[in-house]
């Protein structure tokens, strides 16, 4: 190995640290997303009623 090639093999922690925060979070945010796609049908209920049929009235001048 040349003395001027970056060892591929060295990370910093810190970096390991941030990325696996970050996969942890994602993955914390799909289970969550996960579990309110489940839970939809008890938490969104949608009652649909009929507009009263309203006439248009001529516009005043």
């Amino acid at each position: 190995m040349n003395a001027d090639e970056p060892s591929s093999s060295h990370v910093p922690r810190s970096a390991l640290i941030a990325m696996l925060v970050i996969v942890v979070t994602m993955a914390l945010v799909a289970l969550y997303a996960g579990v309110q796609r489940l839970r939809r049908d008890r938490i969104e209920q949608v009652i649909v009623t009929p507009a009263a049929s309203v006439t248009p009235s001529p516009a005043g001048p």
